[in-house]
């Protein structure tokens, strides 16, 4: 009975993940791993917030590393000519080396040695051509700022705000929910 009740409630921890996630691929064709036992990042960009996104969001990241997040980054291409999207997801995959290397300098500078592995299995970009998640945001055509969200371990939202303005609750409630899922793991081992 005990394994019915266990796997009836794995069963309705499976229909939470929102569906987005169980499909999504970034832009090198890798399954982004959202609601698979890490909590996630998600940032939601264009080009018109990709500076922004570079001043703020490596040392963020950085900041956030005991948690050991995914970090998911929806570039949206709805105000790219459609001839120029191939072009786009060039310069996002192009964009996703120059991050990992840029992490990689970051985790120096402190005096440690980059994680590269876990960098990269860590770091992803997906190239929205339709903008869906971008509007499931609210955000239109155009936006000028970055927004961005935080996903539990099982994907569900757990703080969203513009960033980087909310990045100290953003990492606040990342902490949290992550300390909240070591309690519960040490509780469930214990027994």
């Amino acid at each position: 009975m005990k394994k019915v009740a266990v796997l009836a409630c794995l069963l309705g921890l499976l229909g939470a993940i929102p569906a987005q996630a169980a499909e999504l691929k970034d832009v090198f064709g890798r399954e982004v791993p959202v609601g698979k036992g890490r909590p996630t990042l998600v940032l939601y960009a264009n080009r018109g917030s990709r500076e922004e996104l570079r001043q703020h969001a490596y040392s963020f990241i950085y900041d956030l590393r005991a948690e050991r997040p995914i970090v998911l980054i929806h570039v949206d291409l709805r105000d790219v000519p459609g001839l120029f999207k191939g072009m786009a997801r060039g310069e996002i995959k192009k964009s996703h080396r120059e991050s990992i290397e840029h992490m990689k300098n970051i985790f120096r500078q402190h005096g440690e040695s980059p994680p590269s592995s876990e960098l990269e299995e860590s770091l992803f970009m997906v190239a929205d051509s339709k903008g869906e998640p971008h509007q499931s945001m609210g955000l239109k055509k155009g936006f000028d700022r970055v927004v961005a969200q935080v996903l539990s371990p099982s994907g569900q939202e757990v703080a969203r705000g513009p960033f980087p303005e909310s990045a100290r609750r953003l990492g606040e409630s990342m902490a949290s929910n992550s300390e909240d899922l070591s309690t519960f793991r040490i509780v469930d081992m214990s027994r």
